[in-house]
């Protein structure tokens, strides 16, 4: 079998764990959350690193995450909304695998992210105002690593079985 490297790219509850899940399930092929593995490596949570050892630690161990991925054959990753935005990450990434950047709108994070009780450090403890601007104020400065994608979805446009028949469809082109 052809080797199936998809990363999916995108803010904090655009919909990476839930389409890469999809994904993988359809085409038989390991799913990984790089937040998940990076606490399982590391014994802790995102909250607690970014306590201990700070926003710049955890760039760090996000950077040492995509060097170890090389080593599998076919995947399906979803990334933490930061880590293609820090320490060439998203050049990494795009040598490793096909990248799709997940768009949404900072009103559907924001209904996403306040409808989870997932802790963020980034967002905890902000009101929804005080959310959407904080969502918009991070998007316009990523947006510049996240439009290099090889693709980007729209997925309040489009339903999920047209997103994984398009990343599929793609995937083979690449």
């Amino acid at each position: 079998m052809e080797k199936i490297r998809i990363i999916l790219i995108g803010y904090m509850g655009s919909g990476k764990t839930t389409l890469g899940k999809e994904l993988a399930t359809s085409l038989s092929i390991p799913f990984i959350d790089s937040d998940t593995e990076i606490e399982k490596q590391n014994s802790s949570t995102i909250p607690l690193l970014f306590e201990t050892i700070g926003e710049s630690g955890f760039r760090d161990l996000e950077s040492k995450f995509i060097d170890e991925l090389d080593e599998n054959e076919s995947f399906i990753l979803s990334t933490g909304g930061g880590m293609p935005c820090f320490q060439n990450n998203l050049e990494k990434l795009q040598q490793i695998g096909t990248v799709f950047y997940l768009k949404n709108s900072s009103t559907t994070l924001s209904e996403r992210l306040l409808s989870t009780d997932n802790q963020r450090p980034l967002i905890e403890g902000k009101s929804k105002d005080e959310l959407i601007d904080f969502i918009e104020k991070s998007i316009s400065n990523r947006e510049q690593f996240y439009n290099r994608a090889a693709v980007i979805l729209f997925p309040e446009q489009q339903n999920a079985a047209s997103i994984l028949k398009m990343i599929t469809d793609l995937n083979a082109k690449y």
